[in-house]
């Protein structure tokens, strides 16, 4: 979408240069903030998050770079980063299955998925509803393992963000 934007039709299709170039300084400063979070002191899940902590807490990795911001613009700039809602997903193509069929599957150390704080209350409404899913008498032993296994899956997310999902303070 961001070259469509910058496409100019009564220029006969030529891109819009300055247009694109504004877009792109806006993609790169999203992109800083994001990232910026990540090495902040906020826990972090997801494989990729999980990733990121036990990075961060080596001194020799941090010792690469002169400065934080310096670090920040690294990561940023060659990390793919995209929100789907519930992560910011580092996948660089469209494979990943946490993004359509299953988002369970992005708090499953999925090595592209970090998660962070903003994105709890998304998991603790998930692991609400799916909860209530255990009541239902008509979903089958299989329906009910699947309940059984996003139930934990959402819970390990909320705990890796430092919540207790039965707390209700996500």
């Amino acid at each position: 979408m961001t070259l469509g934007y910058a496409i100019d039709e009564s220029w006969g299709l030529r891109l819009d240069f300055e247009l694109f170039d504004d877009i792109q300084s806006e993609l790169a400063d999203i992109k800083f903030g994001v990232v910026n979070t990540w090495l902040g002191n906020e826990p972090l899940a997801g494989g990729y998050g999980q990733a990121i902590q036990r990075w961060k807490r080596d001194p020799d990795n941090l010792a690469i770079f002169e400065t934080h911001e310096m670090l920040v613009r690294s990561i940023a700039e060659s990390t793919a980063i995209r929100s789907n809602g519930h992560a910011w997903c580092t996948a660089d193509n469209d494979g990943c299955i946490g993004n359509t069929l299953e988002r369970s599957r992005c708090g499953d150390n999925c090595n592209n998925a970090v998660i962070a704080r903003g994105h709890a209350g998304i998991y603790q409404r998930l692991y609400d509803s799916v909860k209530e899913l255990l009541a239902c008498k008509d979903i089958g032993e299989s329906g009910r393992q699947r309940v059984l296994r996003d139930l934990t899956r959402y819970r390990d997310v909320l705990a890796q963000l430092g919540y207790d999902p039965e707390a209700k303070d996500a």
